[in-house]
């Protein structure tokens, strides 16, 4: 074959060659494609179904929950605060209450009457909240809220109100104490849960119309709402709680600032029950705190690691009983008693006479025990009482040791006097004795006739020893 010829062929061939390899990538790449194209098809359909499955049902609208309306009256009373208005209440309410939640009630009802929630809800709730204040509720903001309207004296109704500004529930030491131990879970409409504070829980610490609810509410306190209450925790919220009431009794508070006014002689605000039951407990918290605390632990985890509500009740009632004491009542005790307070105060009415009291004394001994530490020098506080305290115990314990070491090292010396000391007394008996039965002898008929002979050298000897004892 002729060399052209075979070039030809070889370029020929070489170019079908070519043209094969792209026909190739070009079906390659159009089947990639497709395959490309038929995934965004398939996607696209999978987001269409997607689509009309949960597709958005245009629904009539659902009045507001609770929570929200409670959220609304929590925004205008911030506002309020925030601005420095001033509330004026009138009561609206027909039943009696002490005095607190009396006016807790016309200003949370004031509050749904001016908040910009649902009016229809509004009114059915004010209407309810009328009928039966122990109905109302309070979400942990709108409580705080209203705390602080109280604190910051912005509410006015009558004389006695101001003194609202110093009451225990209301105090920020104390707000969230309360709270966080008497909330409940409540579910409102819409499934929609939150923790709330009511008055029924709130009444019944001040009425105790059971017995248990003081109790129940320790158990909460210190076992932060669990079901169980170990040793560790107890421990723990015991040393919380007990710096909290130190913290009440040595700081200023409502009877304590009302012990100091009715010094003035004012019949309005003095009460002798009440200024002796705050001594009582001022004075038992005091006095047995740390040895309470000791006890405690025994009896309520000698024969356990924990402890639920029934056994920590029958445990308290014990513990209350061998110590005297009623340490783990004092928190719901002061609520109750400030409550009696200011309902004595609303009682006695505002015409202040000059009269004759025993404030002075009150004010007196409840200054006594502020100095008072509960610790009595324990290592847990490193106030100066405290201080003072643990260095006296300390000299003492040296002086002690010294007095153990100086009867250490004369100890054998003692050993051998009280030796000598035997022998003595037994010398001087046998003695005594031998003296008796001589003189006896010369009393005898047949012996006084020849005592003459021997009495006398008889009686130099004894003259002799005599004076070798002297000696």
């Amino acid at each position: 074959m002729n060399p052209l010829h075979k070039i030809y062929l070889q370029a020929l061939v070489s170019h079908n060659q070519q043209e094969s390899s792209q026909q190739v990538k070009q079906e390659e790449n159009s089947q990639k494609q497709n395959v490309q194209y038929l995934q965004k098809q398939s996607l696209l359909q999978i987001i269409q179904q997607c689509q009309t499955q949960y597709q958005p049902i245009q629904q009539v609208s659902k009045p507001p929950s609770l929570i929200e309306v409670q959220n609304q009256v929590t925004s205008y009373f911030q506002k309020i605060i925030l601005q420095k208005q001033t509330i004026n209440l009138t009561n609206v309410l027909e039943v009696q209450l002490p005095y607190f939640m009396l006016i807790m009630s016309n200003l949370i009802i004031y509050g749904l009457e001016n908040c910009s929630a649902d009016k229809e809800i509004i009114v059915d709730l004010v209407s309810q909240y009328k009928s039966n204040p122990l109905k109302i509720s309070m979400s942990c903001s709108l409580f705080q809220t209203i705390a602080l309207l109280f604190r910051s004296e912005l509410i006015i109704y009558d004389q006695s109100t101001k003194y609202l500004a110093n009451f225990l529930l209301f105090r920020d030491d104390f707000c969230d104490v309360f709270f966080n131990t008497l909330y409940c879970y409540q579910i409102s409409q819409g499934q929609t849960v939150s923790q709330q504070i009511g008055f029924t829980q709130i009444n019944q610490m001040i009425k105790k119309q059971q017995e248990d609810a003081w109790t129940a509410f320790t158990f909460k306190l210190l076992s932060q709402q669990q079901q169980k209450l170990t040793k560790d925790q107890f421990l723990l919220q015991f040393n919380r709680y007990t710096q909290l009431l130190n913290n009440f009794f040595t700081k200023s508070n409502l009877i304590m600032d009302l012990v100091e006014q009715s010094v003035k002689q004012t019949a309005k605000l003095h009460n002798d029950q009440i200024f002796q039951e705050y001594l009582l407990i001022m004075g038992s918290f005091k006095a047995t705190t740390q040895d309470f605390l000791k006890k405690a632990t025994q009896v309520f985890f000698e024969e356990t690691t924990e402890l639920d509500l029934l056994q920590f009740s029958s445990n308290t009632i014990k513990i209350h009983k061998q110590m005297n004491c009623q340490i783990l009542f004092i928190l719901p005790m002061l609520l109750q008693l400030e409550s009696q307070y200011l309902d004595h105060i609303i009682q006695n009415g505002f015409i202040e006479i000059q009269v004759k009291n025993s404030s002075n004394y009150y004010l007196k001994m409840i200054e006594k025990l502020k100095n008072k530490c509960v610790y009595n020098g324990e290592e847990e506080c490193n106030c100066k009482k405290c201080q003072c305290i643990r260095r006296n115990r300390n000299s003492a314990k040296e002086s002690q040791k010294k007095k153990r070491e100086a009867l250490e090292k004369i100890g054998p010396l003692q050993d051998e006097f009280n030796k000598l000391q035997k022998k003595v007394k037994l010398l001087e008996t046998e003695n005594q004795y031998m003296t008796k039965l001589i003189l006896d002898v010369f009393k005898h008929p047949s012996v006084e006739k020849i005592a003459s002979q021997f009495l006398e050298p008889l009686t130099k000897i004894i003259a002799d020893s005599d004076s070798i004892e002297e000696c």
